[in-house]
């Protein structure tokens, strides 16, 4: 990640682009931050951040995922693909 993009807060989730593909940082509350493929594994549309829930959301038919990709509310069965650290 660059100085010039947007990095999230402790606790909270952004959806950035590399080499053209989304990718769901989170930073946890310890301030380490985590990367995830940020295209949900039910019908690959990309996931976004919701800040009131904590959790990243689909908005193509409702998925959830936990902030370090597991399965919260299906369709999607698989989680996020976790990415090498930043």
């Amino acid at each position: 990640m660059t100085d010039e993009q947007k990095q999230p807060s402790p606790g909270e989730g952004i959806v950035e682009q590399r080499n053209g593909q989304p990718v769901a940082v989170y930073r946890d509350p310890a301030g380490a931050l985590h990367a995830l493929s940020g295209v949900c594994t039910h019908e690959e549309c990309t996931v976004k951040w919701s800040t009131d829930d904590k959790l990243w959301e689909c908005p193509c038919h409702g998925s959830r995922f936990t902030p370090d990709g597991h399965v919260v509310d299906g369709p999607a069965i698989e989680p996020l693909t976790e990415l090498p650290d930043i």
